[in-house]
């Protein structure tokens, strides 16, 4: 059954790309996304009812899926989780899914670095003219040849999931977090300047959350043990800024903050990452059913 809904969804996606922000016969560039911001756009437009549950993020959110968060919250769906996803996508996805369901609340779940947001607004989102309507001219009108893609199903997880073996996870891994380290120790984090526009599109998005009379829950990402341990020789100065951030945040804006950076906290395991920032189905549902015990009734 799962099969044939799948089967469905993606001939009704195929026929509406054309129509629905794929580019035009003058195409000037690839698209650097795969067809993720296009895809999950797509989708949303064929939801057969509004979410219970909006998740927004980058690549490290898209396992988080929906039907198992259901089973924890009582809560229907999305993940809008989307390739190298920015503070503008946030924005982009919950204005999209607000608009069509208007007036109906619903939960979130956005998952953010340490740095929390930037201020650019990627080109494929910046392509799709659904999402330029919410971007006042941001990131331009940029021509991509970005399509509607298969990977997903109706609720934006993941189709298939092909994990690799153990041994060469294990490789992978190792490589990775000897990359992450080499650069922090090349690189020392040191405090930072903030500046302040880069919040520009995640304030936004949380204020139109509480205008709506929805309490967002913002996780911050899991790290490689390792790669932890490494940043914290150094004082982490990145995290202290985040915190300190939200404290002051939380003056203006209600929101839930759940740190998952260190695995430790909620039980996850070393051996469970794919690569040294993304973790795998196993650490995810730890992960998420942690997230939703500390999410103060946010989530259901």
């Amino acid at each position: 059954m799962r099969v044939f809904a799948l089967v469905t969804v993606c001939v009704a996606l195929g026929a509406a790309s054309t129509g629905a922000g794929s580019a035009s016969r003058t195409r000037v560039a690839r698209c650097p996304d795969a067809g993720d911001r296009t895809t999950k756009l797509t989708l949303i437009e064929h939801l057969r009812r509004s979410p219970g549950l909006l998740i927004v993020g980058s690549s490290r959110a898209r396992l988080a899926a929906p039907a198992f968060l259901q089973t924890l919250t009582g809560r229907t769906g999305f993940n809008a989780a989307v390739t190298g996803g920015t503070a503008a996508d946030a924005w982009v996805m919950t204005r999209f899914t607000a608009d069509r369901w208007p007036r109906r609340r619903r939960g979130y779940l956005l998952f953010v670095d340490a740095g929390i947001a930037t201020n650019g607004v990627p080109p494929p989102l910046a392509a799709d003219p659904r999402a330029r309507r919410y971007l006042d001219g941001d990131g331009g009108h940029p021509s991509l040849g970005c399509r509607v893609s298969s990977r997903y199903r109706a609720d934006g997880s993941i189709a298939h999931y092909y994990p690799k073996s153990r041994a060469q996870r294990a490789r992978i891994v190792a490589k990775s977090v000897a990359a992450a380290i080499a650069s922090i120790r090349a690189h020392p984090p040191q405090p930072e300047k903030v500046d302040l526009a880069r919040y520009t599109y995640f304030e936004r998005t949380i204020a139109f959350m509480n205008r709506q009379g929805d309490r967002p829950v913002i996780v911050l990402n899991p790290i490689h043990p390792q790669v932890l341990a490494e940043l914290e020789k150094y004082g982490f100065p990145r995290r202290k800024a985040a915190h300190e951030y939200f404290e002051r945040l939380k003056q203006r804006l209600d929101f839930v903050v759940v740190d998952c950076e260190d695995i430790r906290v909620w039980g996850g395991s070393a051996d469970e990452f794919s690569n040294a920032t993304h973790i795998d189905p196993v650490n995810i549902r730890r992960m998420l059913r942690y997230i939703v015990s500390h999410s103060a009734g946010a989530l259901g």
